[in-house]
């Protein structure tokens, strides 16, 4: 599957926002995950990547408060 760049640009700023969005309130899939289904991917393949994303952010927040004691 090949994604033009600025569908790929478009992807970057909705993964900024739900991050923001996560940090704050939480939530932020709501945010990816119809970004991820515009672009034509798949149900199951966008569900899977938005799942990956938000295992690598929770384990980013995990490693961030333990460093911080």
């Amino acid at each position: 599957m090949e994604l033009e760049l600025t569908t790929l640009l478009l992807l970057m700023l909705a993964a900024l926002a739900a991050g923001f969005i996560d940090a704050i309130a939480g939530g932020g899939g709501l945010i990816t995950l119809p970004a991820l289904l515009a672009t034509g991917m798949p149900p199951a393949m966008a569900l899977a990547t938005n799942k990956l994303q938000s295992c690598f952010g929770s384990f980013t927040a995990t490693l961030y408060f333990w460093r911080q004691g």
